[in-house]
């Protein structure tokens, strides 16, 4: 396996040309098996992003002003969160959950405000909102364990554009991805990565999902739209202070 620390454009090069030619081995067999595992759960967290993003394009049922915080657990993590940062007025309740919906604006990091409602209504590819899903643990890697285990050993040859200080590559066709983008935080031991879709026909903006592990047992999930790619840098820092915000250390 490639040690992250290591990643630099020469060493992506150098990886792609030493890779073996495909061979029904026991290791590609298994590689080959979570892959198609990453890849379907990806297009079931993108596919409940999509659905997600078209309720809000519609409509701002179920938002409130309210900040005042709404203290509950998931799992055995208690979390304080302002009201209005609830996407859903059914979550924006005390007691346990196994997840909650989250919508912030970009760069303030806060919840709905009369002033942002245009913001939040954006259909634009650079909105300035970000989503948040804060749910109990099920997957045993993040963005930046897949980058190392899975994403790096299908990349198309040839690094993509990219914002500064991340390295894009598109997905072949054998990563079951084909055409979508990962990019990555260059020079880091614990790097920024996210999945970016690739453009369709279907009237919704390319958007990018990253995770991210939290807590002793919760997983974040953050979601934004491809234009919105050149913030990395401040929503990565940005979720990590929202998320001591609520009493969650990232």
């Amino acid at each position: 396996m490639t040690h992250y620390a290591a990643y630099q454009d020469h060493d992506l090069m150098q990886t792609r040309r030493r890779r073996p030619q495909r061979r029904a081995s026991a290791s590609a067999w298994l590689l080959r098996g979570i892959t198609t595992c990453v890849a379907l759960a990806g297009f079931a967290l993108l596919g409940n992003l999509i659905l997600g993003w078209a309720n809000d394009l519609g409509e701002l049922d179920g938002r409130t002003t309210d900040a005042s915080p709404v203290t509950l657990f998931i799992g055995q993590q208690r979390l304080s969160v302002p009201a209005n940062m609830f996407r859903f007025d059914n979550q924006r309740n005390v007691g346990p959950h196994d997840h909650v919906d989250l919508a912030v604006h970009w760069p303030e990091m806060a919840g709905y405000q009369p002033a942002f409602r245009s913001d939040y209504m954006d259909t634009g590819p650079d909105a300035p909102i970000v989503y948040v899903t804060v749910r109990v643990r099920d997957t045993l890697t993040d963005s930046a364990g897949r980058l190392i285990n899975v994403y790096q050993h299908f990349f198309q040859d040839g690094a993509i554009p990219a914002p500064a200080g991340l390295i894009g590559h598109r997905m072949s066709a054998e990563s079951g991805l084909e055409g979508e983008e990962v990019y990555f935080e260059a020079g880091s031991t614990d790097p920024f990565t996210t999945h970016c879709t690739a453009p369709d026909s279907s009237g919704y903006p390319a958007s990018c999902l990253t995770e991210i592990h939290a807590g002793d047992d919760l997983s974040v999930l953050i979601r934004f739209r491809k234009g919105m790619l050149g913030n990395w840098a401040g929503i990565k820092s940005g979720i990590r202070v929202l998320l001591l915000s609520f009493g969650v250390t990232a």
